[in-house]
Formats: structure tokens, C-alpha cells, sequence
């Protein structure tokens, strides 16, 4: 992974847009505006540099899309149950909404399309389960009733049969034809 120093995260003449060392204006005031979000800025650099297919974000990226690619119904379980208790136990304390762990699992349902109405997230971690699930949950629903990947697997085995039965069968035909000739 690359690393970033989180010492000279607001120094603009450090910043990746930087090509003359006086700094990039518009950089430093995005960073500005991050609040107390911009000490975390140079660990997402360094969490999404990419170091090539062994990288941590590659690795990640390639687990999650073969997890959700196993079985889709069950990642999208795991995701309402998992996220909705996981909701409830960040937001539980301070969002007045959420009482229980099934209002958790109901807004992580919901946060797959439209979002609960009477339930927002309060804490960074909440908004940041929700930030997830509203970026993700919708491709993930959406590929819900897909085949799992060893249905796809069966099916692929099974055309490629059929094709190499076709294969053989006009080798044979034109083994015929040039014997005749």
C-alpha cells in the first residue's frame, strides 16, 4: 500500500494535482471543507492506491464480488440482517427511532431502495452502514434472483457439452463428404 502522511495532508504543494509546487487551490479548499473528515483522507488514498492485483483494496474488491456472486439471496441477507444490527447498534443510544434491532433490519431493507421515512442515521457509523448499503444494496437486490454461481457454472458446463456434441457431429458430416469425393 502507499503511504500517505497524514502530516502534510493540508500541505497543497504536496497534493497529487500539484505539478509546480505552489499548490492547487481548489484542492485545498475541498480539503478545507472536509471538516473533520480530512484526517481520514490520507488513509482512503492509501486504502485505494492500487499496488496491483495483491493489493488489499483489490483483494477485498475481488472477495466481496465473489461472496455476493455465490450465492446473491444470501449476501443479501447478510447485508439486511448483518447491516440492520449493526444499524441498531450504532444508532441505538442516540436516535430515538431506532429501539430496537428490528427497526435496524427494516432501514437496512429499505435503505436498499428508497430509505425508511421516519428513520435517518445520527452517528458517523450509521450513516457510513448506510452510505454502503444505499451504494451497493440496489445492484445487490437486483441480482437476487440471478443463478448462483454454480448454477452458471452447470449451465456453462452444459452448453459447452451441446457445442462440442455439434463440433463432433459436423466433423463427422465432413469426414463423409470429403470420403465421397
Amino acid at each position: 500500500m502507499a503511504y500517505i502522511d497524514p502530516d502534510r495532508v493540508n500541505d497543497p504543494s504536496s497534493s497529487p494535482g500539484s505539478s509546480n509546487g505552489h499548490g492547487s487551490a481548489p484542492l485545498g479548499n475541498l480539503l478545507d471543507s472536509l471538516g473533520e473528515l480530512k484526517s481520514l483522507v490520507p488513509y482512503a488514498l492509501a486504502f485505494l492506491s492500487n499496488d496491483g492485483p495483491n493489493s488489499d483494496y483489490t483483494q477485498l474488491k475481488h472477495g466481496l464480488r465473489k461472496w455476493a456472486q455465490e450465492d446473491p439471496i444470501d449476501a443479501l441477507m447478510a447485508v439486511v440482517l448483518g447491516g440492520g444490527v449493526a444499524f441498531y447498534l450504532a444508532e441505538r443510544d442516540t436516535n430515538p427511532g431506532c429501539k430496537t434491532p428490528w427497526d435496524g433490519i427494516l432501514y437496512m431493507a429499505t435503505a436498499l431502495s428508497v430509505g425508511y421515512d421516519n428513520l435517518f442515521p445520527t452517528t458517523a457509523a450509521g450513516h457510513a452502514l448506510a452510505t454502503f448499503v444505499q451504494t451497493f444494496g440496489p445492484s445487490l437486490a437486483n441480482a437476487a434472483f440471478e443463478p448462483t454461481a454454480a448454477e452458471k457454472r452447470d449451465s456453462e458446463a452444459q452448453a459447452n457439452a451441446v457445442n462440442l456434441a455439434i463440433l463432433e457431429r459436423l466433423d463427422a458430416i465432413v469426414r463423409l463428404l470429403e470420403a465421397k469425393q
